[in-house]
Parts: structure tokens; C-alpha cells; sequence
């Protein structure tokens, strides 16, 4: 009898290692292994410059989106607009792609040409697909991409990156990784993101002016901000975090003094907006914070909106009247003051 009961538990132990191995293996072949890890990653090491590696130098402005960090309440209860818009989109891109935007893609880099993503993608069935869309093959500096001639292009490279934007814009970004002059490069954009940090759903930095002046900006003492980096996180709301850089000091405090009147007369950057979003926006602006830093002018700026607050502002974004703001808010030169 003992020994039949010997038999029998090593033969369960058996059989439990076998299923807990077949389990294991339909995790990674189904991507749930992969979007697990990335999900651990982004909570425990969000940091993730590796990405800017496909990033051209030359990139004025990025825009980093990390879903993993985002709270599904931020998005609106379920039916919203955002959340419908978001589904179609995804709905639309998986029938095109064979990509799941939802569950293929962990991290997206964004510039005005381009799109980098890090993810889980098959790039012969990406092939598959979008041959049927009548994309052609083609190849630059030993990595192939599909491209539909005048409209696109896209790449899938080492199963984990994905490339999209216009076909200048994908050989771009090859060249950049190849010939070591991308983004990644560049130790001041990434101290700025570093000093914002990255444990953010999103993430830009807008570089105004070059991190090298010329001659002349030095001679005239310009005094306009040389980047901005902002951040918003979506725990219990949303935190709206930015830093400007200016060349002084005392451009700082200038900039401080300006930006802080703005945020007193809140009520005016909302000209025509339903009363309740005006009046939403004009508390949030009166309890946001504007400082300067005394060694380095950086500016400084938080506004806090409660969950209260945004739902009732994503339910009047459809009468809001974007355009209106966006042509009378002149964000330029509320940042770019000069003597």
C-alpha cells in the first residue's frame, strides 16, 4: 500500500508540472507572458530611454504614452465618448494590422512623423495582413518594411519594436538607430524626462530652443524658455505636473510672475465654455502652483483636477470650443516673454 501511494503522489507531481508547463506555454505563445512582464516592468522600472534610441537628433518634440501606468476611470465610465473612440480605433487597427493596441503595444514614443512602440509583434503576419492592403516590401539598411506608396509605412523589427509614420519617417528612424545620432543620444532630453519622471501614463518634452545658442542669443541675453516637459498622472484624478527651462534665473522669476497672473485671471482662458467647465477650470487654476527655482530658473507648475472634476469635464468636451481657446490662448507667447 505504501509503496502504490508513493507511486500515485509522484505521478501527481508529475502531472502538475506538466499542466503548470503547458500553461506556461500557451502564456507566451498567446502574449499574456509578455504583457505581464511589461506590466511589472513599467510599475517596478518605468524608466525606458531605450526607446529614444529610434527617435531622429534632430526631434523637437516627443510624446511618450505608457498604457500600463493609465487608471481605466480616466478614460470615463464605460459608453463615454473617449472610451468609444478609443474602441473603434483599436477595433479598426486590429482588422487592418492584425495588432491589438490594447494588448500587443506596452510603451509609444510619438513625434510630429513618427510613431515607435514597444510591444509583442508578428511581423509575418503583420506582412500577411497588409499585403492584403496592397502594401509593398521594401528594405533600408538591412531592416525590411511595408510601405504603401504616398500614404505609409510600417516596420516590425526583433519581433519587439514597431515603427509607423510616412516612409521618409521610418528610414529616418533606421538611420537614427543605426548610425548612433538618435534621441537617445541626447543627455539633456533625457534628464529632463528623468526629472519628471517616467513612472507617468504621459510624458512630453517640447525643446523651443536650441540646447547650443548662437552668438547672437548670447550677445542679446535672449531670455525665452529653452524646453518644456510636462507630465499627467491619473491617481484619485488628475495631476498636471510641467517645468519650463529658462537660461537665468531672473528669466525664471519673469516667466514665474507672468505665468502666476495668468493663473489668476483663470477665468479668461476659458472664453465661451459652458459655465460649469469654466467654472471647473478657473478653481483648478486658482489652487494650481507656480515656482520658481532661485539656482536654476525652472519653472514649476502643478494643477490638481479630483475625479469629480474631470467626469464632469469629459462630459462637456463636446461643447467645448477648442478651437477658440487654442487660437486665443497663444501659448507661445505666455511662455516666451521678452524684455
Amino acid at each position: 500500500m505504501a509503496t502504490t501511494t508513493k507511486k500515485a503522489g509522484g505521478w501527481g507531481k508529475w502531472k502538475a508540472l506538466g499542466v503548470l508547463g503547458a500553461v506556461a506555454f500557451l502564456a507566451v505563445e498567446t502574449g499574456w507572458a509578455g504583457f505581464g512582464f511589461a506590466k511589472l516592468r513599467s510599475a517596478v522600472y518605468p524608466a525606458d530611454p531605450w526607446l529614444l534610441g529610434w527617435v531622429p537628433g534632430d526631434t523637437h518634440a516627443v510624446v511618450i504614452f505608457d498604457p500600463h501606468q493609465l487608471q481605466d476611470k480616466a478614460l470615463g465610465g464605460e459608453g463615454s465618448t473617449l472610451r468609444s473612440a478609443l474602441e473603434r480605433t483599436r477595433d479598426d487597427v486590429k482588422k487592418v494590422t492584425g495588432i491589438d493596441l490594447a494588448f500587443d503595444v506596452d510603451k509609444l514614443v510619438l513625434t510630429p512623423s513618427l510613431v515607435v512602440a514597444r510591444g509583442r509583434f508578428d511581423k509575418k503576419k503583420l506582412a500577411d495582413k497588409l499585403t492584403e492592403s496592397h502594401y509593398a516590401l521594401a528594405e533600408h539598411k538591412g531592416e525590411t518594411y511595408l510601405v504603401r506608396t504616398g500614404e505609409d509605412a510600417i516596420a516590425a523589427i526583433d519581433g519587439s519594436v514597431l515603427l509607423y509614420g510616412d516612409e521618409a519617417g521610418v528610414k529616418a528612424a533606421i538611420d537614427a538607430q543605426k548610425d548612433d545620432t538618435s534621441l537617445g543620444k541626447n543627455d539633456q532630453v533625457k534628464a529632463r524626462l528623468s526629472q519628471m519622471g517616467w513612472n507617468h501614463p504621459l510624458l512630453v518634452t517640447v525643446r523651443i530652443a536650441d540646447e547650443k545658442p548662437s552668438v547672437r542669443e548670447v550677445l542679446t541675453g535672449a531670455t525665452g524658455p529653452r524646453a518644456v516637459t510636462a507630465a499627467a498622472s491619473t491617481l484619485g484624478g488628475l495631476d498636471l505636473d510641467a517645468v519650463v527651462e529658462t537660461p537665468s534665473p531672473s528669466a525664471g522669476a519673469e516667466l514665474a510672475k507672468l505665468l502666476d497672473e495668468k493663473r489668476q485671471a483663470a477665468g479668461t482662458l476659458v472664453p465661451g465654455a459652458p459655465a460649469d467647465a469654466s467654472a471647473i477650470v478657473t478653481e483648478v487654476a486658482k489652487k494650481a502652483t507656480v515656482t520658481a527655482d532661485p539656482q536654476t530658473g525652472a519653472v514649476r507648475a502643478h494643477a490638481h483636477l479630483d475625479d469629480k472634476q474631470l467626469d464632469a469635464l469629459a462630459k462637456s468636451a463636446k461643447s467645448l470650443p477648442l478651437a477658440e481657446w487654442y487660437k486665443d490662448f497663444r501659448l507661445f507667447q505666455l511662455l516666451a516673454p521678452s524684455r
